[in-house]
C-alpha cells in the first residue's frame, strides 16, 4: 500500500476535505517570500472557511505536529497555540547530516 493510501486511512474525513487535490495552497514553495505566503495563506484560509471537516482536520495538525496550513491554522498560529510544528522532512534530513547548518 501507498503512503498516500495509508494517511488518507488514517484521516478518514479528508475525503470531504475542501482543500483536496489544492496543496499548493497549503505548503510554501521553496524560496517562497513573506508576502507570497501572506497571500497564499489568506486564500487557504477562506478555502478552510467552508471546509466541512474544518476541526478535525485542525486536530489532526495540532496532535501530529503538521508542517504547512492545516484545518485553517498557520504553523505560527499553531506554534501560539502550543502545537509547534515539525520541520519538513528535507529539513530535518539536513539537520541530521549536518548538525551545525542552519535551516
Amino acid at each position: 500500500m501507498s503512503v498516500d493510501l495509508m494517511e488518507a486511512d488514517a484521516r478518514p474525513w479528508s475525503r470531504l476535505a475542501a482543500c483536496a487535490g489544492r496543496t499548493t495552497l497549503f505548503f510554501s514553495a521553496p524560496g517562497e517570500g513573506a508576502e507570497a505566503r501572506t497571500v497564499r495563506e489568506a486564500k487557504a484560509a477562506r478555502l478552510c472557511a467552508v471546509c466541512p471537516v474544518l476541526a478535525p482536520c485542525r486536530e489532526w495538525a495540532r496532535s501530529h505536529r503538521e508542517y504547512g496550513f492545516w484545518g485553517g491554522e498557520s504553523e505560527d498560529e499553531r506554534a501560539a497555540a502550543g502545537f509547534r510544528a515539525h520541520p519538513p522532512r528535507a529539513v530535518r534530513q539536513r539537520r541530521l547530516t549536518n548538525p551545525d547548518r542552519v535551516a
